[in-house]
């Protein structure tokens, strides 16, 4: 028998990164974790990861887990069993034209009735059935529900989804009435796709920052808000109110890296953060609901958002965003437009 140095992995041990896994590196590389540093957190070795990164890399360079967890499932993909043998294909939908259901044929099959015909489980005849190659026969007509899409097998969704929350009443005051500068609200404005932009909302200066999102799982919003909060002044980053969106379920990562408080309104009060709501009226202007925010550029979006911190608020004395900013900052800054 040959041995192994102490520490090393044989292939026949080597397990493919889970959904989990992926998150975690998207959350990792937000938080500016190099590639060793996240292997080492993650128990895997330094070239799974940078396997992973380079075979999964969007073409702007970022990494998105849903992204890669799909791309994962379609070169793991293979032929079903139910479509590579046509004998048993033909037998199962033969049986379910008659009435049979998948747990019928399933348990024929397993008594043995049928010696020439491999045993399948329940399960991989519903998965054949509502499979995508086989939409056009349209094999759920045979069933006694008839439901053209299957119902997920899963418990009900427990409401408590978002941990650890507390409460925007026990907000401290310097955080209720704007006395205190570096407190955020943070909302998704979505568009024609289901692609959302993040929008961050400074409370007492006004200011409003903003970047788009691969997708809207906790683990891309939490990612995209500490590369944002990462590029603003320690000063700046007290803490952040949300709405009960599950894209803000990570919340706590804010906490872990920058210290950073988090809030959530009661549900359905998203009134609760006026001044996220207000900015993102404001950015309808150009990201109407109709948009397809595929077709915005990057640099169309910051203009946008250019624009809206340099246009005067009432509320700030008909001073703009970014000038309250300068003077929370000790800077006084003039601006003008001719």
């Amino acid at each position: 028998m040959v041995s192994r140095p102490f520490g090393s992995v044989a292939m026949s041990c080597y397990e493919h990164l889970s959904s989990a896994e992926r998150e975690r590196i998207a959350i990792l590389l937000a938080a500016g974790h190099s590639k060793a540093g996240i292997a080492k957190t993650l128990g895997r070795s330094r070239s799974t990861i940078s396997r992973e990164l380079e075979r999964n890399a969007l073409p702007g360079g970022d990494y998105s887990p849903v992204v890669a967890d799909g791309a994962y499932i379609e070169r793991r993909r293979r032929d079903a069993v139910l479509e590579s043998d046509g004998r048993l294909r033909q037998f199962v939908i033969e049986r379910l034209s008659e009435g049979w259901s998948p747990e019928q044929v399933a348990g024929w099959l397993k008594n043995g009735a049928e010696p020439k015909l491999r045993v399948l489980a329940t399960e991989t005849i519903y998965a054949f059935v509502y499979r995508a190659s086989q939409k056009a026969e349209e094999l759920w007509r045979y069933l006694l529900r008839r439901r053209r899409t299957r119902r997920p097998m899963r418990a009900r969704r427990s409401r408590d989804t978002i941990k650890n929350r507390r409460s925007i009443h026990d907000r401290p005051a310097e955080v209720e009435d704007r006395r205190q500068v570096g407190h955020w609200e943070a909302d998704l404005v979505i568009c024609k796709r289901a692609r959302p932009v993040l929008v961050l909302h400074e409370r007492k200066t006004r200011v409003t920052l903003a970047t788009r999102l691969n997708g809207k799982t906790a683990a891309e919003t939490i990612a995209a808000m500490t590369a944002v909060f990462r590029r603003v002044a320690p000063g700046l980053r007290s803490s952040v109110t949300f709405d009960n969106d599950t894209a803000f379920a990570r919340h706590r990562l804010l906490d872990d890296l920058f210290g950073m408080s988090t809030w959530f309104c009661d549900a359905y009060a998203s009134w609760q953060k006026g001044g996220v709501e207000n900015a993102n009226g404001r950015l309808r202007r150009w990201l109407p609901r109709w948009l397809d925010l595929d077709t915005l550029s990057e640099a169309d979006l910051q203009d946008a958002i250019v624009s809206l911190n340099t246009t005067p608020r009432k509320c700030l004395g008909f001073i703009t965003p970014f000038q309250c900013l300068l003077q929370e900052l000790g800077k006084d800054v003039r601006i003008r437009f001719s």
